[in-house]
């Protein structure tokens, strides 16, 4: 019988049975093992099965917890990269503009006046990025962990976000909306 060896499936299983229980996480992980050694096209048909599975068991509300739980996480250097950023700002603009000479090239961004919008010109998801296919927009969910987490840290409160765009649903590049609290 396959296993779930596979570092994205064990993350899944483990948030599931975190939220869920050990019923459920063992459920997940007899139908939708994932090994290790999956190539990309193979983590990529996981991926889509998985986003089915949850869609058929959760509410949307309980999708989106757990794919943000799922997410990666910024590196040490890049939230205090941004939160120095912020801090020498001495508004959105100027900080907007500061950040997008460091990192704008790769992942922009800007605001409205209340809110921040954080974006990627490219998918950067491991199990999905190499496949030229879409897939359902709760395998792009783990984004706004990652999005929380930073601009939790660097704006110094807790903040909303929300997927507006992402390049695996047919979009041209991911845009997060970020709101504080």
């Amino acid at each position: 019988m396959p296993q779930m060896t596979n570092v994205q499936g064990i993350k899944i299983r483990d948030r599931i049975e975190g939220m869920f229980g050990k019923t459920d996480a063992d459920e997940f992980s007899a139908a939708l093992p994932l090994s290790e050694s999956a190539d990309y096209i193979r983590k990529f048909k996981w991926a889509k099965d998985v986003c089915n599975y949850l869609e058929r068991k959760y509410t949307p509300e309980q999708i989106k917890t757990l794919r943000m739980s799922c997410s990666c996480h910024p590196g040490n250097k890049e939230k205090e990269n941004t939160k120095r950023i912020y801090n020498k700002s001495q508004n959105l603009d100027e900080f907007c503009e500061r950040y997008n000479q460091e990192y704008g090239e790769h992942h922009p961004v800007w605001h409205d006046g209340e809110a921040l919008f954080f974006s990627y010109i490219t998918c950067y998801c491991s199990c999905v990025k190499r496949v030229n296919e879409p897939i359902s927009p709760t395998w792009c969910l783990c984004t706004l962990g990652y999005t929380k987490d930073l601009f939790d840290y660097v704006l110094g409160c807790d903040t909303d976000v929300e997927l507006l765009e992402s390049v695996k649903t047919g979009g041209c590049r991911c845009v997060m909306k970020i709101v504080k609290r």
